[in-house]
């Protein structure tokens, strides 16, 4: 256990928590309001009982769950509590006197205190008999008539003139200190509230405590059961501190959770701790830290929140890896520098990751002049050893070389030896793999049935969002409540913020059917929260109050619960994954598949530069060559038209073709002339030598079939045999071809960028 640290500031920070709790929080005893999400748990169904629930999902507090059961666990759970709630009812009721017609409550024998003092006075005959032949006498004056107890629900009369109160309620009325009525039968209305003494802390440690209490309670955005605050606060009793600051966060974890023998901490009680944790990290930030980097830079863990820039799991920056001083301190101003430039935390602390494992590397005790070339050559050899990944090796020595020249710009450490650079020493990169999602997997994730099998409404929205808009995931959990919009002439466009080009506002045109299903969605929202949320996906954890959009990691692993439900498979039947980012992608190369202008596409995705659109344009180029090569070809007289990948020629047949394509459009295929070819054949290319077609055209070649049928049986009917000889000539050749491209097996893939037979490739 460590030894408790100095505290900073205390008499500062005790005067500012004096001016920042508020007197509802100052108490011994702190009740939380009813009306708090956050602390109160919400009421047993039983009706008539005082008791918070515990049960959550049954609404049951614990008596009245142990109850249901021993009950046998019935099943039709609201006519089980409403005989409950009669049963209850029945024993909270106040008993009345068994004089037939008196009401007062009991008070000894079975009889109000009257009729007791009177059956006295008689010599206590049989108790049965006496009452038996006992009536009710009103009261003589001054009494005009008897008064109902004032306690709410109590039937009974009163039997005091000090009070309104019968004589069982009057009687636990003293026994309280007689207190003002109405506050009385308030707490006594809710006694099975949940309640969080304090009174056993030290003064300080108190108020911090109370503070505690209301900053989680302004934040509102986690349930904090009462039961975990007071663990808490029993811990804070038995640790040797006097404030929750004595200790930091770690120091405080080893205590509440300590590492047992197998070497795994206990996780019990995380509540508990996060609300210390919370606390201190609180203290620290609104009250202590007027300046969060003079407060965070001499540490060596760096607490990103006092920043406001945890991303995800990225939360600390952690320096005491790093053994060698004046490289630590030249790290820490690396990093901040990069941090005030807008560098991404999540790569700064991969830098600083980078820069540890180099520290390892040195010796403890190495100096800025052994930092030479070769040690560098020597740590890159290494890296080879411990990171296999090509990626990770890249990351790291870019980082070094990134850090040595920022170090030598602004000439942080004058040291550093002359040779101390990298060169173009990381490995190169494998070649890029495509990122979008073949139509084999995207038909299976398309398909209404597997949309179906999503266990969440809400990624059952995003799913089709991210397919149909290609938004990052960032700017998807992040969409706004009211995040479309209309034209003047109606047509719906989902508004969204690119988040990566610092907050710039985009739009994407949507269907109607998909902005109805935002609309379903905003209204589960509001279902959800009545008061309002910013975000149309609002998280699930720790998010009472609506203002944290849905987390990264909820969604990733909803996304592999779903392709798991559904089976998805590759086109050899193997199992296959899919990320988000690959729907971005997708859409991408789908938009420049269908001939979309590339600066359509690139203002449809919102790209900072063309350069970032022209990749799905070249992965287009390099796929549609693919499946021209693949594909079946054949000439005018039905025979194939070979074109070897392998062959010396083969990129300049391509462009050759590329540049026909563009020059020459056919309705059934392709011109295979020279693009400086004239054509002496005015358009009939069923008798043209360079005439190519392929099975994208097969519709084509089967309407004009028909006509050519219809057009020789109306040529005949008129006698017309010039007409006749030449079109039968024409069938002939399309009964060729279309012979030759309906053969041609089910594992061809035909050309023109569309994959029509999926069995060998997907």
């Amino acid at each position: 256990m460590n030894t408790p640290q100095t505290r900073r500031s205390s008499a500062g920070l005790l005067a500012k928590l004096m001016e920042t709790v508020r007197p509802e929080f100052r108490t011994e005893v702190f009740c939380p309001p009813r009306d708090s999400p956050v602390f109160f748990p919400g009421e047993c169904r039983i009706a008539s009982c005082p008791t918070t629930l515990t049960m959550g999902l049954l609404k049951l507090c614990r008596t009245h769950h142990h109850r249901w059961v021993a009950a046998g666990r019935p099943a039709d759970l609201d006519s089980w509590a409403a005989d409950e709630d009669a049963r209850l009812r029945r024993r909270q009721q106040v008993p009345a006197c068994l004089v037939s017609g008196c009401n007062r409550a009991r008070a000894a024998h079975g009889l109000c205190h009257r009729h007791a003092s009177r059956w006295t006075h008689a010599g206590r005959p049989p108790l049965e008999n006496w009452v038996a032949r006992t009536l009710y006498q009103p009261p003589r004056r001054p009494w005009a008539a008897e008064r109902n107890c004032e306690f709410p629900g109590c039937p009974r009369w009163t039997d005091s003139t000090d009070a309104p109160l019968c004589h069982t309620h009057h009687t636990r009325w003293r026994k309280h200190g007689r207190p003002d009525l109405t506050t009385w039968y308030d707490d006594l209305a809710h006694r099975g509230d949940p309640k969080i003494r304090l009174s056993q802390l030290d003064p300080a440690l108190r108020l911090e405590f109370q503070f505690g209490l209301q900053h989680r309670l302004d934040e509102g955005l986690r349930f904090t059961p009462a039961r975990d605050v007071r663990r808490a606060v029993t811990w804070a009793c038995q640790a040797p501190v006097t404030s929750l600051l004595d200790w930091d966060e770690t120091s405080w974890r080893d205590y509440v959770a300590p590492v047992g023998p197998g070497g795994k901490r206990h996780t019990h009680n995380v509540v508990a701790f996060r609300f210390i944790a919370d606390t201190r990290f609180a203290l620290e930030h609104l009250l202590i830290a007027d300046d969060p980097w003079a407060d965070q830079y001499p540490r060596d863990t760096w607490d990103l929140r006092h920043f406001a820039l945890a991303e995800g799991e990225t939360r600390y920056l952690r320096f005491g890896g790093i053994a060698q001083p004046w490289l630590r301190e030249l790290a820490k101003r690396w990093c901040r520098w990069r941090i005030s430039t807008n560098i991404s935390v999540n790569t700064v602390a991969q830098n600083l990751r980078s820069l540890t494992h180099l520290s390892r590397h040195l010796p403890p005790n190495a100096e800025p002049a052994d930092l030479t070339r070769a040690r560098i050559e020597t740590w890159i050899a290494a890296l080879a050893v411990d990171y296999p990944d090509v990626f990770t090796r890249r990351a790291a020595v870019n980082a070094l070389g990134r850090f040595l020249a920022d170090a030598r710009a602004h000439d942080w450490q004058p040291g550093l030896p002359r040779d101390a650079v990298v060169y173009n020493d990381a490995p190169p990169p494998p070649p890029a793999k495509p990122r979008w999602i073949s139509e084999h997997l995207m038909r299976q994730m398309e398909n209404p049935a597997s949309l179906a099998l999503i266990a969440t409404d809400d990624l059952r929205l995003m799913v089709p969002l991210l397919i149909s808009c290609g938004l990052r995931m960032k700017d998807a959990r992040r969409l706004r409540f009211d995040c479309v919009t209309h034209d003047d002439s109606g047509a719906p466009y989902l508004t969204w913020v690119n988040h990566k080009i610092h907050g710039r506002i985009a739009f994407f045109p949507i269907s109607q059917a998909l902005a109805d299903e935002i609309a379903a969605q905003q209204k589960r929202v509001q279902a959800r929260f009545p008061a309002g949320s910013r975000f149309l996906f609002p998280g699930w954890l720790a998010n009472l109050n609506g203002s944290k959009p849905v987390s990264d990691s909820w969604c990733r692993e909803q996304m592999e619960n779903w392709l798991e439900r559904i089976r998805l498979i590759d086109e050899h039947g193997r199992p296959a994954r899919v990320t988000f980012h690959q729907f971005r992608h997708t859409l991408g190369t789908r938009l420049i598949n269908a001939n979309v202008p590339q600066h359509i596409v690139q203002q449809l995705l919102d790209h900072m530069s063309p350069q970032m659109t022209a990749i799905y344009a070249r992965l287009h180029q390099k796929t549609l060559r693919e499946h021209w090569e693949k594909s079946l070809k054949v000439n005018a007289e039905g025979e194939p038209v070979a074109l070897p990948a392998d062959h010396p020629l083969a990129d300049a047949t391509w462009m050759r073709l590329s540049l026909v394509r563009a020059k020459v459009s056919l309705p059934n295929g392709y011109c295979g002339a020279p693009i400086q070819t004239d054509c002496e054949y005015a358009n009939p290319c069923l008798d043209c030598r360079f005439f190519i077609t392929t099975g994208d055209f097969l519709d084509q070649h089967r309407r004009q079939r028909d006509e050519t049928r219809k057009l020789i049986g109306d040529a005949e009917k008129a006698g017309l045999s010039r007409i006749v000889e030449k079109n039968t000539r024409t069938l002939g050749k399309l009964d060729t071809i279309i012979d030759a491209l309906e053969q041609a097996g089910p594992q061809q893939i035909v050309a023109g960028g569309e994959v029509t037979d999926l069995d060998a490739t997907g």
